[in-house]
């Protein structure tokens, strides 16, 4: 049914007057007779009694105002939330997300997000960043916080963020009055980790600073939750190596500590999406967080 024609109707079973009718649709009289008509004809049902004093509904009429009216409203309602998803104002936004980067950039920038476009469900999936790569290549999420941990993508990324790495050790650590505290300080230390998969992209950040001081850590204990090795660490059972930004994790029996400037590669937090992906939620949430860390802190 056209929908021009079903909203004539609707409004002149509601002003039953074809004058006042005509006025409220913009259109003339005559063009209004038309439609009315041209409608009549496609339903083969009569929806008015008309004479020259008065307009009324018959029962076909009646009964089509009431479920008319309700599918119009219907598909008013369907048009404005096509226009709002396709301007980026509803619909949802899928984001994975590395540990670290809820530490940093993420509450800042899904926080405010969610505040402009509050019809936009965030959906979080807490994932490493290789997992991420793959979420991202096979359309299972659409924005990604991650580590440099790939090559030759086809994605559009932004650096966000670059901090540098300090030691988390036990309050009653010998170096735990230090100030700054140099690599070859720790070279007996045992070293408190994420599995190796998980924790590849500090590993190959050190490697190349612990070579040149010409120590090698080893490697105490692995496990997965951030909580849980800053446990170990106050426990004593040895050492663990972060991004600056983990200081906002307090633990009782846990202190950080600077490294030395020359003993700390930086870490760096990436926004990334598929360059394919042009939907306008996905769109702008790149542009704010280009907006928030431009220049990269």
């Amino acid at each position: 049914m056209d929908q021009r024609l079903l909203a004539s109707f609707v409004v002149l079973a509601e002003e039953l007057h074809f004058i006042r009718a005509a006025e409220r649709l913009r259109i003339t009289q005559s063009a209004l007779s038309q439609q009315i008509s041209k409608l009549e004809q496609e339903l083969d049902v009569q929806l008015f009694d008309r004479t020259r004093r008065r307009v009324s509904l018959t029962d076909a009429g009646r009964s089509l105002l009431e479920e008319g009216s309700i599918a119009l409203k219907q598909l008013t309602l369907a048009v404005d939330m096509a226009k709002r998803a396709a301007q980026g104002h509803v619909g949802r936004l899928t984001i994975g997300f590395a540990d670290a980067a809820a530490l940093n950039v993420l509450p800042t920038l899904t926080s405010e997000f969610a505040r402009l476009f509050p019809g936009v469900n965030i959906i979080l999936h807490e994932m490493i960043s290789a997992e991420q790569v793959e979420a991202l290549r096979a359309g299972r999420i659409q924005i990604a916080f991650l580590r440099p941990v790939f090559d030759n993508e086809d994605f559009e990324t932004f650096l966000l963020l670059r901090e540098p790495y300090v030691v988390a050790i036990s309050a009653t650590h010998r170096l735990a009055t230090s100030e700054v505290i140099r690599l070859t300080e720790l070279a007996d230390e045992g070293l408190i980790t994420t599995h190796r998969v998980k924790a590849r992209y500090v590993h190959g950040n050190f490697q190349p600073y612990l070579k040149r001081a010409g120590i090698q850590l080893k490697i105490v204990q692995e496990v997965n939750e951030l909580h849980a090795i800053l446990g170990l660490v106050a426990g004593g059972l040895g050492i663990a190596l972060f991004p600056r930004s983990i200081i906002k994790l307090q633990l009782e029996g846990v202190v950080y500590k600077n490294l030395h400037r020359d003993d700390t590669p930086m870490a760096e937090m990436l926004i990334a999406k598929r360059s394919d992906d042009r939907t306008a939620t996905v769109t702008r949430f790149m542009e704010m967080a280009k907006r928030f860390y431009r220049p990269a802190r």
